[in-house]
């Protein structure tokens, strides 16, 4: 289940091309990435564990930004993420790529 959804995310993102990952990821702030990550762990598990809610723990910055960046424009559909990356600008979401990308993924 997990590498399926990887692969998914993996091949959103390079079909989306929202930007260049030196774009994607400018601006980015590891602690102001920690400070706004309390509500992704409401829902996504702090230890990184799949139980339905994808794992975000570890995921390529310029993936996770690319698909935050794709939920906020509407190419992805899913209620509640077009909710969150919608309220969020793009260096919000690059300090978020960063810090979950420092965050083992879970074994």
């Amino acid at each position: 289940m997990k590498s399926s959804f990887i692969t998914f995310i993996v091949s959103s993102a390079v079909c989306i091309g929202v930007a260049s990952a030196e774009d994607l990821l400018s601006g980015a702030d590891f602690g102001y990435g920690e400070y706004l990550s309390g509500e992704c762990v409401t829902c996504h598990s702090q230890t990184g564990l799949d139980r339905g809610i994808p794992a975000i723990n570890g995921l390529d910055p310029e993936v996770f930004a690319s698909v935050m960046h794709a939920y906020k424009s509407g190419d992805m559909d899913h209620p509640v993420m077009k909710m969150v990356a919608g309220r969020l600008d793009s260096e919000q979401i690059a300090s978020l790529a960063v810090y979950f990308a420092s965050i083992p993924a879970a074994q």
